[in-house]
């Protein structure tokens, strides 16, 4: 039971700490919507994060593509990540099938995490990333398939909108400590109630 306990505890010391000052990696940021989800003005993404962070957010958009030193706030389930956009977004537009009028459109977005300004897990973070947002579907414009900005769409089968990207970033550890508490596993939780339990999470 001793040597079950002291596995339990060992990950969870792990879960809480880090033998260093800082956590770096790789962040990914990925969401996907599809369909009716489309047919708004604003389209929103639910979006996960994974990395030196694991969180969960969403985005919403509409208008125009942001220009160079716009800052934006993610917000997420583990604070307020500050960027700032370090280039003017790059955008292209293809029809893929003249015969159904498929189109698509991407912009893509360099940005530069704003430590300074970042809450929760996200303060003081330093790094550099982008971010492709992708729209497809069948659009036309007078009757002729287009990719103009007021093109209508004739079919939402098929149809998505896609946020997809990251970049690499370094976060004190210290702002993650708050929040890796509640990443323990149920696996750990339970190794710990082997020994103790009387003890509840």
């Amino acid at each position: 039971m001793g040597a079950i306990a002291a596995v339990g505890l060992a990950g969870l010391a792990a879960a809480c700490s880090s033998s260093s000052s800082t956590v770096s990696g790789t962040e990914h940021v990925y969401g996907k919507v599809t369909g009716k989800a489309l047919e708004s003005n604003v389209t929103k993404i639910p979006l996960t994060w994974t990395g030196p962070v694991n969180a969960t957010g969403s985005i919403s958009l509409s208008g125009p593509a942001p220009t160079k030193g716009q800052e934006h706030t993610f917000t997420t389930s583990k604070g307020n990540l500050v960027v700032m956009v370090t280039a003017n977004p790059v955008n292209t537009a293809t029809i893929l099938s003249a015969k159904t009028c498929l189109a698509a459109t991407t912009t893509t977005v360099a940005y530069t995490p704003l430590g300074s300004k970042s809450t929760g897990s996200f303060k003081g973070a330093t790094g550099s990333g982008k971010v492709v947002v992708t729209f497809q579907a069948e659009t036309e414009l007078k009757g002729k398939c287009s990719t103009a900005n007021n093109a209508e769409p004739v079919s939402l089968t098929g149809a998505y909108g896609e946020f997809a990207g990251g970049g690499p970033l370094t976060v004190p550890s210290g702002s993650l400590s708050a929040f890796r508490a509640a990443d323990v596993t149920a696996s750990q939780w339970a190794l710990v109630h082997v020994a103790h339990p009387q003890r509840s999470p």
